[in-house]
């Protein structure tokens, strides 16, 4: 038997002898039956320890192509023909599409469920794209001590089947959390979940049939419209006015019946950057009671308020009709996927069961991580430390808009959160204004990418929260230069919006 080795290579020995002597089964020039050199006859040939060979063989083994008996030897396995087929068939995409399509129960494609951005950024481009800390900001040092921690001290307590509703002292680190922010809470109250986004789709799941309508807020993040309503029939918005919810309307709207939730973002609004006033609050809780449409508060940026009154959350104000969400997502990193829900026992006693049978429990490595990062006060240290970055990061935005902008543009400077939405005149298209600026290493989202109903192409939002000042500044100054050009904006109208391929944040 010829094998044919190749030291130079950077695939180990045993390795290449393995796929040598598979390919010769493959071929046919070993047969199913036919015995094999020994390893000690194929390490002599060679040149090599015996070891090695009896490395390959154990892999052969294990695939299945062949079979060692103690003092016979070593044999090509009869089945060898049926694990390893000659030739490999070619995928026919438009088979498989036959196959499946008629097979979904709720088939969706990309511009319906969850719009998407470009996954590709240069080292050199700015980026106005996120809504979330870079990965500069992430206390790594500190999270892996706790993560160390973890696993030497508590690895009984993270290596089993957990309980779905989440790890105990995490939902009780949140509920004394929540008592100090003045949002009296218990913890068969909470579930811990995987971010924001299963939060939505568990309430979803409980609590939106065939033919019931959301009403929420358009523009409005992406993510929770295709959570919550993934179809356009679903989408119901939200009557507002300049000084909050528009009272009449929403009461006319809510009389109708159609309606089965209200999700609203009281708290720096994405896109927008809008919070709701008090009177509002008070003024949607008392609908919600009356009509008895459920709430979904979405408090993810609630933790990044860097001027104004803290106003209560509706969760406060009318607990038993509130579904409460938020996450850690936006005070540290998106890609730690946990959140939580808090809502009345009925609620929390039926998603505990929808969520149990979707994933049994979230991550309880990183539940028992992120408790130890709480426990030892570093979530508040950090926290401290992120607002007063991400405020200078807002101001300089803010003074760059001003500065670089024109004057018929019109923006709001929020009280927190991590985006400016800007207004620009009628005749300016932002898909094509984002193009440009991409040709110009600079990117951000046209707020075509936010509205569920009368897509309006003349605004966008700028996330200020992964880029230092000083790139801030020049970025708002590149896109400056091309609103400055009058002639180049009427060629804004009427663009096709770009493709998109990342998830929006």
């Amino acid at each position: 038997m010829f094998l044919h080795l190749d030291r130079s290579l950077p695939v180990p020995i045993y390795l290449q002898i393995k796929e040598s002597v598979r390919k010769l089964i493959v071929q046919g020039t070993l047969r199913p039956g036919e015995r094999l050199p020994s390893t000690r006859q194929l390490s002599n040939q060679l040149g090599i320890n015996r070891m090695t060979v009896d490395a390959a063989f154990r892999g052969l083994e294990a695939d299945g192509l062949i079979q060692s008996h103690v003092g016979r030897g070593s044999f090509v396995s009869p089945l060898a023909s049926v694990l390893e087929p000659k030739e490999k068939p070619e995928y026919d995409p438009e088979a498989a599409s036959r196959f499946w399509t008629p097979l979904f129960v709720d088939s969706r494609t990309n511009p319906v469920s969850l719009p998407t951005m470009p996954a590709w950024q240069s080292s050199r481009s700015i980026s106005f794209v996120a809504a979330a800390p870079g990965p500069e900001l992430f206390p790594a040092i500190e999270f892996r001590r706790c993560a160390d921690f973890v696993l030497k001290r508590r690895i009984s307590d993270i290596s089993r089947i957990g309980s779905p509703d989440g790890l105990a002292s995490l939902k009780s680190y949140l509920a004394r959390w929540f008592s100090q922010n003045g949002m009296e809470v218990s913890e068969d109250e909470i579930i811990i979940t995987t971010g924001c986004q299963q939060g939505m789709d568990l309430v979803r799941k409980l609590l939106i049939g065939p033919g019931d309508s959301l009403v929420m807020c358009n523009p409005n993040y992406p993510g929770a419209v295709a959570a919550l309503a993934p179809t356009s029939t679903e989408r119901l918005p939200m009557p507002m006015q300049s000084s909050g919810i528009d009272v009449r309307s929403l009461t006319s709207l809510l009389s109708q019946g159609r309606s089965k939730l209200i999700y609203t973002v009281p708290n720096f609004h994405n896109p927008t950057g809008a919070s709701l006033p008090l009177e509002s609050r008070r003024q949607l809780c008392v609908l919600a009671s009356q009509f008895r449409v459920p709430i979904v508060e979405d408090d993810v940026f609630g933790e990044l308020r860097y001027s104004g009154p803290v106003l209560p959350t509706l969760r406060s104000l009318r607990p038993e009709v509130t579904i409460y969400v938020g996450s850690f997502s936006k005070m540290l990193t998106p890609a730690l996927r946990l959140g939580w829900m808090i809502a009345p026992r009925p609620v929390i006693q039926q998603v505990n069961l929808l969520k149990q049978s979707a994933d049994l429990h979230t991550n309880l490595l990183i539940q028992a991580t992120m408790e130890e990062f709480c426990r030892r006060d570093l979530l508040n240290r950090h926290m401290r430390r992120m607002r007063r970055v991400f405020m200078k990061r807002r101001d300089a935005m803010a003074e760059a808009l001003h500065k670089h902008f024109p004057d018929e543009a019109r923006f709001e400077i929020p009280d927190g959160g991590l985006s400016m939405w800007v207004t620009l005149p009628a005749d300016c298209n932002t898909d094509e204004l984002a193009r440009l600026s991409d040709e110009r290493g600079v990117r951000f989202l046209p707020g075509s990418a936010f509205y569920f109903r009368s897509h309006l192409h003349n605004s966008l939002r700028l996330s200020f929260a992964s880029e230092t000042e000083e790139k801030i500044e020049q970025g708002i100054r590149t896109l400056g230069s091309l609103l400055a050009n009058r002639e180049s904006r009427f060629y804004f109208t009427g663009q096709p919006a770009r493709e998109r391929t990342q998830p929006i944040v």
